[in-house]
């Protein structure tokens, strides 16, 4: 088919532009991901390329006389033999990415991570069946490209338009599943039923045992129940679909606290459980908490719906912590310090000395990338005050941590 060259550059250009990096960003392989978001972005251009190669089919069966020469063949034949090639190549367009994203991250699909593949591999069949209808009464030179960019408009647009229900009724699944999500029945019935519906609806006008007045009532009002539905089923939902979370099996590690991790982690999760302890320890050593939390939960598990924290339980994205060595730094960075507004001096104070108790240090550099208007003689000023206060023994840190907290609000007396 001509169109395979072109569809194969667009599949490419569509990953390579942003798909290959959304992928990496998780720490572990999860098939939900690697199988949705690849194909996220290639909803509306699949059924777009779909749509247009099966009108251009349609009205070249037309201009060709097949119709008329085959009179006594099933219809359903000839459309089937046109179309395949066209749904082939719409399939073929879905799977490439999802291939490219199992060979960059390699792991297994599993059959939670399927639904947005079927769903547009489904949505490939109605979409050239209603672009070949279109084909055979309108010509191909204004067919083809009309329907091409009318598709993709439908498709993609909605994704940003208001009201939210909109983008979960017209095929095009973007959910940005994240770690731990995997998309619901129910969403996956609200994206089909609108245009399956009037692909149905269509199919009824090729049958030709009744009346035509009957068809296409018949067709009209499934189409309207198909939208209705769909409707009825996101009209309160805001602009995240129906979707599980929370569907990875977690394993546990170690006391005080314990810590949980996705399976996925391995190895990693006695490294990550060592150093959470540690880190906790130390900031109830320089009174920086008051309690441990009994657990400590990698929140990544619960993708977009975390829990809130509590006193026995805190919820840490530790999982892309460890990946970019920075666990240390995110605990400390959800550590309740001031409590008002503080200076941007007391701020940067408090955080050098915690990060030295954590054997860490916070460079001139990385403060000065975020502030342009902090000097060297500031830091300066600053690490020889932190240096001060380390020497001194811990008692008479923690009296001076708590001060800090005092002295550096915005306002406070001098």
């Amino acid at each position: 088919m001509p169109a395979l060259p072109l569809a194969l550059v667009l599949v490419i250009l569509y990953y390579s532009s942003g798909t290959s990096e959304q992928i990496a960003f998780w720490p572990y392989p999860y098939a939900p991901t690697l199988v949705q978001q690849p194909i996220e972005l290639m909803y509306a251009v699949t059924y777009a390329v779909v749509s247009a190669a099966a009108a251009w089919q349609g009205a070249r069966l037309k201009e060709a006389g097949v119709w008329q020469a085959a009179p006594f063949r099933p219809a359903w034949q000839i459309i089937a033999l046109a179309l395949v090639p066209v749904v082939a190549l719409g399939w073929l367009m879905f799977i490439t990415p999802v291939v490219m994203a199992f060979v960059q991250i390699p792991t297994w699909p599993t059959l939670d991570s399927l639904p947005p593949l079927l769903l547009g591999m489904a949505l490939c069949c109605a979409h050239a069946l209603i672009g070949f209808s279109i084909g055979r009464w309108i010509r191909p030179i204004i067919a083809a490209p009309t329907l091409m960019c009318l598709v993709f408009v439908i498709v993609a647009f909605p994704h940003s338009m208001n009201p939210p229900w909109l983008r979960h009724i017209m095929g095009e699944y973007s959910a940005q599943l994240g770690f731990g999500e995997t998309a619901t029945f129910v969403s996956m019935v609200a994206q089909l039923l609108p245009t399956g519906g009037v692909a149905v609806a269509v199919a009824l006008i090729w049958i030709g045992r009744w009346h035509i007045a009957v068809r296409a009532g018949l067709g009209t009002a499934l189409a309207l129940a198909s939208v209705t539905g769909a409707y009825a089923i996101t009209a309160n939902w805001n602009f995240n679909p129906s979707l599980n979370a929370g569907q990875v099996t977690v394993v546990c590690s170690g006391k005080a606290p314990e810590v949980c991790m996705p399976e996925q982690a391995g190895d990693d999760l006695a490294v990550v459980s060592a150093e959470v302890r540690t880190t906790y320890a130390q900031l109830k050593t320089y009174g920086v908490v008051k309690d441990v939390p009994d657990t400590v939960r990698d929140s990544i598990i619960y993708g977009r719906f975390e829990p809130k924290p509590s006193t026995t339980t805190a919820y840490i994205p530790l999982s892309l912590a460890h990946k970019n060595d920075a666990v240390v730094a995110t605990i400390v960075d959800g550590t309740p310090k001031f409590g008002c507004d503080a200076t941007p001096e007391a701020i940067i104070t408090v955080n050098m000395w915690l990060a030295g108790r954590l054997g860490r240090a916070i460079s001139f550099e990385s403060i000065a990338s975020g502030n342009p208007f902090y000097t060297r003689s500031q830091h300066d000023k600053i690490a020889k005050a932190v240096d001060e206060v380390s020497r001194k023994p811990v008692d008479e840190q923690r009296a001076w941590y708590r001060q800090m907290l005092k002295d550096g609000c915005e306002g406070a007396a001098p």
